[in-house]
């Protein structure tokens, strides 16, 4: 049988999607993931608060809306199926925010909405006064220190030993020229969760424009933007299963900001969206449940073994699915060598080179030990996991300190080993453990 040009074509087509297809797949499947890493299959993942894993339910969605068809910015049959899938996605975001369906933005990542919404409010106000804090992300902070080198002003809020601000300096720091404030609702080193409400009541009181990166937070804690009187809130997809590559920004009031991107579709974030990403999003949304009393047993359980250690330094006060410590006689790239079984961070997933400015917010004084991590989990993390993840640091700290010569808890003055052994007695009674023997 001899084919003609439109069946050659057709058959190329079919070939084409088959191949990309089996592309999708292997991508997604495990052994390609860990094609460069063998041994992930037997370690441990203790950094939630980088990326959740990618749920089954977001990626099945993501597959079946990368199927269809068309432009969702078109006008025809295919365009407007991709576009009542981008509006159901509005309605499911916003429904768990509080909020309307035409006051949520998708962007491609936190980092995009909160520059979209810190900077679309200083070009509409030109020169104006921000505040912030000293433990915001740095797509937070770079904002400001950019808008502070062309002629606007900032405040930085101080915090306390656990990163809490401090509101009556915010009320002093307003200003009659300030115009907006932007605080992280969950901090992503420390996991210190700010008091949103009463921060939006203040900003609402005074007039001023209130912004929450919520991407640590979204999905996982209870963010209503009427309670919160928030105006801007950023949200991000792949911390609680979404795939990388999708996020959201929810605005009170678009006429409050000006657009800092140019091009076709929508003003403030222009160009085709990414229908089947959105839709991963909204799944995601939609089957998301957050277990707080198996995240807050989980924290008060990893902490009760963590204080067995000497010399160690709790940086989280409060439950919540990040626990940061600070280690005091060993260095950080040790610890990490020896822990390699275990996926978990050196402060924060994405510092980079150099210290943290949350720890440098936290320890003024610098009289932390330099070697902090951050160890995150998600409510689906066995206690087991946790246990053993702290019994082997112990062990490993106890082996690094013997190796250099340092005694146990040779750096730990009275009082503070007083304070610890207290704290552990009182989570003891939480979790109704047995007390450990001295």
């Amino acid at each position: 049988m001899q084919l003609n040009y439109e069946d050659i074509r057709a058959v190329n087509i079919s070939v084409k999607k088959s191949l990309c297809y089996l592309l999708f797949l292997a991508s997604c499947s495990p052994r390609t993931q860990n094609h460069d890493n063998k041994d992930l299959t037997s370690t441990t993942f203790l950094d939630y608060a980088a990326s959740y894993h990618v749920s089954d339910i977001s990626l099945a969605e993501f597959e079946r809306v990368s199927r269809m068809d068309g432009n969702s910015s078109g006008i025809n049959p295919h365009a407007k199926a991709l576009k009542s899938i981008e509006d159901n996605a509005s309605m499911v975001i916003a429904e768990k925010l509080g909020a309307q369906p035409e006051q949520i933005l998708f962007t491609s990542s936190a980092t995009i909405s909160n520059n979209i919404a810190i900077l679309g409010v200083a070009h509409k106000n030109p020169g104006c006064h921000l505040i912030t804090s000293k433990i915001e992300h740095k797509s937070v902070l770079n904002i400001f220190n950019r808008l502070e080198n062309n002629g606007y002003s900032a405040t930085y809020l101080n915090v306390d030993r656990y990163g809490n601000i401090n509101l009556d300096q915010l009320r002093r720091s307003i200003r009659p020229d300030t115009k907006l404030i932007s605080i992280q609702t969950l901090n992503s080193e420390i996991g210190v969760i700010q008091n949103i409400n009463a921060i939006g009541q203040i900003a609402k009181d005074h007039g001023v424009l209130f912004h929450s990166d919520g991407a640590q937070a979204f999905g996982k804690y209870d963010i209503n933007v009427e309670k919160a009187n928030l105006d801007f809130l950023t949200i991000s997809g792949h911390k609680i299963g979404a795939p990388k590559g999708i996020a959201a920004l929810y605005i009170r009031d678009r006429s409050k900001m000006q657009p800092i991107f140019f091009g076709s579709g929508d003003n403030l974030f222009p160009g085709t969206k990414s229908t089947a990403l959105i839709a991963a999003l909204a799944a995601t949304v939609s089957n998301c449940h957050f277990d707080r009393a198996k995240i807050d047993r989980n924290f008060y359980l990893l902490i009760s073994k963590l204080l067995l250690m000497d010399d160690i330094y709790i940086n989280s006060l409060l439950p919540s699915h990040i626990v940061s410590i600070s280690i005091g006689g060993v260095l950080l790239k040790d610890v990490l060598e020896r822990m390699r079984e275990y996926s978990f961070s050196a402060g924060c997933s994405c510092i980079g080179q150099g210290t943290s400015n949350v720890i440098l917010a936290i320890d003024p004084q610098k009289k932390l030990p330099s070697c902090t991590l951050r160890i995150s989990f998600s409510d689906s993390v066995y206690p087991a996991d946790l246990i053993n993840f702290a019994e082997k640091l112990k062990i490993t700290v106890e082996q690094l300190r013997k190796e250099k010569n340092i005694a146990p808890g040779c750096s730990v003055d009275k009082q503070k080993q007083k304070d610890l052994n207290q704290r552990l007695q009182e989570i003891q009674e939480l979790l109704n453990l047995p007390k450990q023997s001295e």
